[in-house]
């Protein structure tokens, strides 16, 4: 998936997010999520 942000921040916030939401029974997914930019400045 990619998604784009405004910052390196917004990027953190948004995987924190999605790392946290609920899975099976209702338990955080903690799912590993890697951040890299694709285009530049």
């Amino acid at each position: 998936m990619i998604t784009d942000v405004a910052d390196r921040d917004r990027a953190l916030s948004l995987a924190g997010e999605l790392s946290a939401a609920p899975g099976p029974c209702g338990e955080p997914l903690r799912e590993r999520l890697e951040l890299r930019p694709v285009m530049g400045d």
